[in-house]
Formats: structure tokens, C-alpha cells, sequence
């Protein structure tokens, strides 16, 4: 996602829609858009009322499926070339500002697209199929008449923004906003409303000129929410700092010299440990073969548990994961931490052979992530700690699945190429790097929302309600960024 909480679309997402929606209906006024009316309205005559219906219903995912076949395959194209980033979203400005001005003095559409819709489909096929096929090629908006510099501008900020989820709420919105009119008028072309609403299309430009005013007010309002975005995409949230962790509005991280730090409420605090982990109202560092579980309101110590040889940290309101190497062995444990006083048992929830390797786990509602790293393969794997359910979330034979970080419903993780000199090698320049955002019950690798410098390299992650958290590696020592989610 651009930004916003996890489960509500963002505001710049519901500007694009918008946008979107409104362009894709100024392209009614197309030639195409006039003929695709009377084809599917004609079916009406002589009582077919049902093939009219067919036709339309039909019409409605073959529009939406267009769109986002162009404007998802342009945003990912994007995602290819730059990925997101500050640079990203002032482009894609920059393309809206020039298009919203464009509309708002009405000049003539330039390049135009003079192709029309092929009329023999509606002779040779059943009307339905014919619908679908029309309403693929009015939804792809480059196959026919481009009635607004709206198009030009959707696809251009696509490519901008390099964002596939925002490419797919381009590509709904905009066939949606092309079957809308037809929609309408369609099943009454052969009443005197639908008549009556052909005729005033045709014969009053200032309508077609009203929309275009539409398309410039909502591609102003995107510009906008681009401007005001990109403003804050990133930010750097700790100097000489790594190993983030993030809970509500405080930050946990490790200090260069390998002291845990606790920013809260515009204040530092020095923790009794390192390695320091943030969930709830609980902190957790490491001293020596202990763990030390704190309050994290007052840094106050209210429980200490042995735990030789950990080395990362994640925890709960009720679980506390830690990472143990022994004789190049690792383990990932757990235990449950509701009673303070009574803590459970360690259970063993992963453990590796070399050269294979686990990865710092994070902890979200009683659910732990993890990597496992093979000769052959990487993958990030999710497992329920009240129940022991495990399963994988994502695999790849082809790059590295690093340092994932769950909250909710969504998770984060950094992407690179394989031949990297181990985990903990700053990576090379040639290869790439990106902070990847999925759904953590969704499929395939999600969409980048940050891409490495040239000098640095992305190490170890956290995920907040609005913004996600990455150390970088290299340059003149290590510091965390955060991004807009």
C-alpha cells in the first residue's frame, strides 16, 4: 500500500480511483463510446430485454479487466525499471499537474488514437461475447479514441509510481467509469430517455467540456496528494543506529556501540541490554545469558529469564521468541510470557543444520515469522504458536528472503539477489535490494516500497500501523529509514 492502516485504502489510492473513475467516463464521448450504446441498446428491439441485460452484464468485467490489464502492467513494468521512492512520486506529480492543466484549458487531445471498435464481432458472435470483447478493448483505453489527457496521464503516472496495487485500482476504477454511462443508456437507446440522452451528448460539447473540467479537478486533487506524500515517503528515524523495533509510536534500536536505546514520547531512554524488542507494553533485551522483559512505559525489570547464547529477539504481550546458535546450529525458541511469574516452557520452533541458517523472527498475535535459508532455497515461514501450525508463506530458489516483520495482516521483508557473502555481508552494489509489502495470507512477493541506495545495503525490518522501518548498512555507518506503507 501507498500509505494509510492496513485494512482501509490510502488516501493518494482513493484519489487515483477517483481520478480514474471520472476519466474513464469522459471517454464515452468517443465515437466508440457513442457506437458501443447503440450496439448493445439495439438488442432491445423487438422485446429482447434479456439479451440487452446479457450483453451489459457482460460488458462490465471486460471493462474492468482492460483497465487493469494496461494500467497493472504499466505499474509493474515501473516496478521493474525504479520501484518507489521520493524521485517516483514528484514525477508522477509532475504528469498530473501537466494533465490536470491540459483539460482545464480543453486543448485538443494530442497523440490521438483514431481506431474504432471492430463492428463485425456484433454480427458474428452472440451479443454477450461480443460485449465482453468490446468492453476489453474500451477498458485497455489505448485501442480506441482517447477523449481525454487523463488516459495519457493515468498510464504515465502507472509507470511513475512503479506501485502495482496502485495500478490495479487504476485499472478497476477506470473501466468501471467506462461502462457507468453505457450502463445507463444502453437499455433505454430505443426510449425517448435514452433518445433524449444521445441527442444531448451529441449535440452540447459543454457536457463533454464539464467532464473534462472533472478529469482536471480530480488529477489536481492526485497531484496534490502526490506532492503532500512524497513529503514524508521517507524519513530518517535513527543516525548511527540498526535493528529497529517499533510498537505504537515508540522505537526500539541498537546503538553502534551495541547498547539498546528506547525512544518514546520525544524522550531517549537507555536500556539495560542489547538487542532490545518492542511489543505491546513489553520490552525485551538481552544481558549476558539472560533475558530481561520490561515494562516499556516505565523501564522498570519484571522478569529475567536464562537464555544462553540468544542473539535475537521478538515479543508479545503474551510470547517471547529468541534465536540461540550453539556449534553453528540454530534455533528459534519460545515461550509464553502471560505469567510473568510462571512463565512456560522453551518450545523449539525451528531448528537448521549448517550452512542452513534461521532468520530473526517478529511476533504478531500469537503468529512468529521467520526465515529459513538453504543452499537451494529461501523461504519465510509462519508459524502459530497456540497451536504449532506452520506453514510458508514464500519461497524463492532465485533471490534471498531476509528479516521479515509482521503485523496484522501484513508483512514486510527484504528481497535480494542470491550471492550475497552470507547474511550478514553488506551486499554488493551490483545486485538488488528491495523492502517488499505483502499480505501475509496473500500470494506472490508483494509490491517494493523501498529500493536500496547505491552505497547501502537493507539489513533488519520492523512493521508500524502507517509506516514500515529498515535498517541500512554501509555509507558512513548504519541508520533506520522508515517508509510510507
Amino acid at each position: 500500500m501507498l500509505s494509510g492502516g492496513p485494512d482501509t485504502m490510502s488516501l493518494l489510492e482513493l484519489s487515483l480511483a477517483a481520478a480514474a473513475l471520472v476519466i474513464g467516463m469522459t471517454g464515452t464521448w468517443s465515437p466508440c463510446g457513442f457506437s458501443m450504446v447503440e450496439t448493445l441498446g439495439i438488442a432491445g428491439e423487438g422485446g429482447r430485454r434479456f439479451t440487452v441485460a446479457a450483453a451489459c452484464a457482460a460488458f462490465v468485467p471486460g471493462a474492468v479487466v482492460g483497465g487493469i490489464l494496461t494500467f497493472g502492467l504499466l505499474s509493474g513494468f515501473g516496478e521493474l525499471l525504479h520501484g518507489a521512492g521520493r524521485v517516483a512520486y514528484l514525477v508522477a506529480a509532475g504528469i498530473a499537474v501537466i494533465a490536470a492543466a491540459a483539460e482545464a484549458r480543453g486543448l485538443r487531445i494530442a497523440p490521438q488514437i483514431r481506431r474504432q471498435l471492430p463492428e463485425s464481432w456484433r454480427w458474428t458472435m452472440p451479443l454477450p461475447i461480443a460485449a465482453l470483447l468490446y468492453g476489453v478493448l474500451l477498458g485497455l483505453g489505448f485501442t480506441t479514441f482517447v477523449l481525454s489527457f487523463g488516459v495519457w496521464a493515468l498510464a504515465g503516472i502507472s509507470l511513475a509510481l512503479g506501485n502495482v496495487e496502485a495500478g490495479l485500482v487504476i485499472g478497476a476504477a477506470f473501466g468501471i467509469g467506462r461502462a457507468i454511462p453505457i450502463l445507463m443508456v444502453a437499455p433505454q437507446v430505443d426510449r425517448p430517455f435514452g433518445q433524449a440522452c444521445l441527442r444531448t451528448m451529441a449535440e452540447r460539447p459543454t457536457l463533454y467540456r464539464l467532464f473534462r473540467l472533472g478529469d482536471a479537478a480530480t488529477l489536481g486533487v492526485v497531484a496534490a496528494v502526490l506532492a503532500t506524500t512524497t513529503a514524508t515517503a521517507q524519513r530518517i528515524e535513527v543516525m548511527n543506529g540498526a535493528d529497529p523495533s517499533v510498537a505504537g509510536k515508540a522505537i526500539a534500536f541498537q546503538k553502534g556501540n551495541g547498547s539498546g536505546v528506547l525512544r518514546a514520547g520525544g524522550q531517549t531512554h537507555r536500556l539495560p541490554g542489547h538487542d532490545p524488542a518492542l511489543g505491546g507494553p513489553l520490552a525485551a533485551v538481552i544481558s549476558g545469558h539472560q533475558i530481561k522483559i520490561l515494562n516499556r512505559f516505565k523501564r522498570n525489570v519484571l522478569t529475567s529469564l536464562s537464555a544462553p547464547h540468544a542473539e535475537a529477539l521478538a515479543i508479545s504481550r503474551d510470547w517471547l521468541t529468541y534465536l540461540s546458535r550453539s556449534h553453528g546450529r540454530t534455533v528459534l525458541m519460545a515461550r509464553r510470557i502471560t505469567d510473568m511469574l510462571h512463565p512456560g516452557d522453551v518450545q523449539r520452533i525451528a531448528t537448521v543444520d549448517p550452512p542452513a541458517a534461521v532468520g530473526h523472527p517478529s511476533l504478531t498475535e500469537g503468529r512468529v515469522v521467520f526465515t529459513v535459508s538453504g543452499r537451494r532455497s529461501n523461504s519465510i515461514r509462519l508459524v502459530r504458536l497456540n497451536s504449532g501450525k506452520e506453514r510458508t508463506l514464500l519461497t524463492s530458489r532465485s533471490a534471498q528472503l531476509l528479516n521479515p516483520a509482521i503485523l496484522g495482516k501484513h508483512l514486510v521483508y527484504v528481497r535480494v539477489s542470491r550471492g550475497s557473502q552470507g547474511p550478514l555481508a553488506i551486499v554488493p552494489r551490483s545486485l538488488h535490494q528491495s523492502l517488499m509489502l505483502r499480505r501475509a495470507g496473500g500470494h506472490g512477493r508483494g509490491h517494493r516500497i523501498y529500493r536500496q541506495s547505491r552505497d547501502r545495503s537493507l539489513w533488519t525490518t520492523s512493521l508500524g500501523a502507517k509506516r514500515a522501518y529498515v535498517t541500512l548498512l554501509g555509507g558512513h555507518g548504519p541508520q533506520v529509514v522508515s517508509v510510507q506503507r
